[in-house]
């Protein structure tokens, strides 16, 4: 898949080329290939970089506070397993039908959560990053609203907040406490009555992405209207292949086409009903189609999205689809290049030229200067 990726973006010799549109910058979890991720030092280099959006990926604590991490389980990215008061909040979970073991976001309140501290999630792959362990706190989505506010008074520039709502049929139906008792937080509530207050406050744009549909189809037909709140959506796509289905993985498919609310979440449209559903079936006519009745993009996995034998990105791309296409995402390190292509710069100039709307990046400074010397206002 890598030497077929390569290939194509190869074929894009003329990188003076202007691009078909102005890409957005997204800073993925901040810039998190600098600092560790979703910190406030991560937030606000990247908005110092010039992104043009920072992601956040959001959970829930025990007490119902929305804090920034990829993840519920939180000792691959934080100092918990080091905090000897906390040794016996380790648990084991199925979160989206995969068994996990650690210490769990929910399980802690927001001042529990404030004893901890970030770290690198790929020290073997980011040393400069990992020097920083547990220097930084962890942040709730109010003091990430705080941190664009602050950024725009200083500089007079406005960045944009990109915000996932992670697991949300696990926290509103399926997950448990580490006591037994069921979690009950419907995340996309909590995250639309936040927006809502805010943004009577302030009109700064927002995206709000999902790898679940249901959850987006309900914010579109009744959520954003419900609590006045005005932001995009995009639908996160997984594996499109259909290769990497449940129980080996979790990673083609919508969890709430899966779990226990499958079967009504699967009434929405015929689309979801089809035999071996996987995020592949929203890439025909018919599922473009479903898509532009609640979402206004879709996030793909760009390993996927740019191999040849994905024509499907044909009725995106050279169609005239009004979904915007926000791929992730794109790194530095040798690991995440594609075969033939030197470094992120020559990957990114490529890729913009291709007519993409934005992308995911864990170096928001490389990605600037990329659109710099590749697109022209």
């Amino acid at each position: 898949m890598w030497r077929l990726f390569g290939v194509l973006l190869l074929v894009v010799n003329d990188v003076s080329a202007a691009c078909p549109v102005w890409p957005l910058v997204i800073a993925h979890r901040g810039a998190s290939g600098d600092y560790p991720e979703h910190t406030a030092i991560a937030y606000w280099q990247a908005m110092q970089q010039g992104a043009d959006f920072i992601e956040a990926d959001l959970v829930p604590t025990k007490d119902g506070v929305l804090i920034s991490r990829h993840e519920n389980e939180l000792s691959q990215s934080t100092n918990v397993a080091t905090i000897s008061q906390f040794a016996n909040r380790k648990s084991k979970k199925v979160v989206d039908g995969l068994a996990v073991e650690g210490w769990f976001a929910e399980d802690f309140t927001l001042a529990e959560i404030r004893m901890l501290r970030a770290r690198e999630s790929k020290p073997e792959l980011r040393p400069d990053s990992a020097a920083h362990n547990d220097h930084y706190p962890l942040v709730t989505l109010a003091e990430i609203i705080e941190l664009v506010e602050r950024f725009e008074q200083q500089s007079g520039r406005r960045v944009g907040l990109y915000l996932e709502t992670k697991h949300p049929t696990y926290f509103r139906v399926e997950g448990r406490h580490q006591d037994g008792k069921l979690i009950n937080q419907d995340t996309s509530v909590m995250l639309l009555q936040q927006l809502a207050q805010w943004q009577r406050q302030a009109d700064y744009p927002v995206y709000i992405q999902s790898f679940e549909i249901s959850n987006l189809w309900w914010i579109r037909q009744q959520g954003l209207k419900q609590y006045r709140v005005s932001a995009a959506l995009i639908q996160l796509l997984g594996d499109i292949s259909g290769n990497s289905l449940y129980p080996a993985s979790n990673f083609a498919e919508p969890w709430d086409l899966v779990g226990q609310t499958a079967a009504e979440a699967r009434k929405i449209n015929p689309v979801l009903q089809l035999p071996a559903f996987h995020y592949g079936k929203l890439l025909t006519s018919e599922g473009q189609q479903f898509l532009q009745s609640y979402a206004d993009g879709i996030g793909p996995w760009k390993e996927q999205w740019f191999s040849p034998n994905q024509p499907q990105r044909l009725l995106f791309l050279q169609s005239k689809s009004p979904l915007k296409v926000h791929p992730y995402t794109f790194r530095a390190e040798k690991t995440f290049l594609p075969s033939g292509v030197t470094d992120l710069n020559t990957e990114l100039r490529q890729v913009f030229q291709q007519g993409i709307d934005g992308v995911f990046t864990d170096f928001t400074a490389i990605a600037v200067q990329s659109r710099a010397q590749t697109c022209v206002l």
